[in-house]
């Protein structure tokens, strides 16, 4: 299950010198550089989550129309139509704290409140909407053959 495209590593160094004519900025500013460029990129990560629970949201919604139970489309049975309303509103929430924070940024005012919201609630809504999809899916979301198992 799960995101194969994305092959992440870490990456440790030890005992590295640097040089100073390799040196980015003074000498012990890094920590306020690398908190000022989160301020640019937790909106991108923020959005790329939001992706995520988007897909997951269309995949879920098209899939209950189409399968059938008790002769009538899943997306009819109430805990299904739940779930996919609880599903937009998480989208709908985080794109909303994304959206925000990039204004801020854009503005030219400092976005580190709202960029943090809209990358973790990004990060919330993403998960939880995977997860929803699976199960709406049922059985069928442990399957290769269909695209929520991708999402997980």
């Amino acid at each position: 299950m799960g995101q194969r495209a994305s092959d992440t590593r870490g990456v440790t160094f030890d005992d590295v010198v640097v040089s100073s004519d390799n040196i980015v900025g003074q000498p012990g500013g890094g920590f306020k550089v690398a908190m000022a460029c989160f301020d640019k990129t937790r909106p991108t990560v923020g959005a790329m989550s939001l992706g995520l629970a988007r897909r997951a949201l269309e995949e879920a919604t098209k899939y209950s129309m189409e399968r059938k139970t008790m002769g009538k489309p899943i997306f009819m049975h109430q805990a299904i139509n739940f779930m996919l309303a609880d599903m937009a509103l998480k989208y709908e929430l985080a794109r909303l704290m994304v959206w925000k924070s990039s204004l801020e940024y854009d503005e030219g005012r400092r976005n580190t409140y709202y960029a943090s919201i809209g990358k973790l609630y990004g990060a919330i809504a993403a998960n939880e909407n995977a997860s929803d999809c699976v199960q709406v899916f049922g059985g069928n979301g442990y399957n290769k053959d269909y695209p929520a198992e991708k999402l997980m």
